[in-house]
């Protein structure tokens, strides 16, 4: 934990195409705030103009300011992914004002999410160190997963993209409509896991699967709980696997998905883990860091301890 009196350099990196909020209605009580309790931050305010912008921007930031700089992502999930990006190993830190449509890792991190109540607390952050994900070359903040949630998310940003006006509900919709299609993915798995007294041992084996989920925090999707023992600073993931499954199981299983309790049923198979190699055994993994859509024949993971100085409120 660090001292909350010293002074720092706040850089609000906008997401302007975020979920439920403008940016406009917190500019000037932020302004007002910073001044208001005169702890000696200086603060800027810049907007991304595309995708992968804020990776750039919190990366120029982190080497200028160094120790100094918290890079608060405004946005959703995708906005938070992309300054991790850019801070995750440096001496910076990055926090949130959750702006966008779903802000899981939000849920898991701060001690509110919504934005008007949190706005009175970002001068005075408590800057403590948690785990990110390397998943290949990229920061994974919160959960990497595969299969059919990757399917509804692609539905869920084309939905988004259309009608954002629906906000939250844009992810059960596109459960709805992705029940409808292929619902079986085949992965072969190598994982390093690690046991409750703390040994290490290996998995190797293959599945057929509706779903895979790397978590770092606990929600993803709108407020689905993969991970309910997740932990962001334990050094360790959570990797959640759901076997392929007819409708008829499926139904049920999805609203205990949603609440975290679905970790008893015969079909879902967990371990904590440290890192691992995923497969496809023949075409290609889809799947999603943080929301952002990729295939891939394979990915490597690993977790990266106390890799990221984050601001908790």
């Amino acid at each position: 934990m660090e001292s909350r009196g010293q002074s720092r350099h706040f850089a609000f990196i906008v997401n302007p195409q975020a979920g439920r909020h403008r940016w406009s209605e917190f500019d000037q009580k932020i302004n007002r705030i910073f001044q208001d309790q005169q702890l000696g931050h200086t603060l800027e305010v810049i907007q991304t103009d595309q995708p992968g912008h804020a990776i750039d921007l919190a990366a120029d930031l982190a080497g200028r300011y160094g120790e100094n700089l918290i890079a608060i992502a405004c946005g959703g999930d995708g906005t938070a992914n992309e300054v991790a990006n850019g801070i995750a190993g440096t001496a910076s830190a990055m926090g949130i004002l959750p702006i966008g449509t779903a802000n899981d890792f939000a849920r898991a991190a701060l001690t509110r999410t919504d934005p008007n109540e949190l706005i009175g607390l970002l001068p005075q952050p408590d800057i403590r160190l948690i785990d990110v994900i390397r998943v290949d070359e990229r920061i994974c903040l919160n959960i990497t997963s595969l299969g059919f949630d990757s399917k509804v998310q692609v539905r869920a940003a084309a939905i988004n993209s259309r009608a954002r006006w629906l906000g939250g509900l844009s992810y059960p919709l596109s459960i709805a409509l992705a029940l409808l299609g292929d619902r079986k993915y085949r992965m072969h798995f190598q994982l390093d896991a690690v046991d409750e007294q703390g040994n290490a041992f290996q998995v190797d084996t293959s599945a057929e699967y509706i779903l895979a989920a790397i978590c770092n925090g606990r929600y993803y999707g709108g407020g689905f709980n993969p991970a309910p023992q997740a932990q962001l600073d334990d050094g360790r993931l959570d990797f959640c696997l759901v076997d392929s499954l007819p409708l008829r199981r499926i139904l049920p299983l999805i609203p205990l998905y949603k609440q975290g309790k679905h970790l008893s049923d015969p079909a879902v198979h967990c371990w904590q883990v440290t890192g691992g190699l995923i497969e496809a055994p023949s075409g290609e993994l889809l799947g999603n860091y943080d929301g952002e859509i990729f295939q891939k024949k394979a990915i490597r993971f690993q977790i990266m301890p106390l890799g990221l100085r984050f601001a908790f409120y």
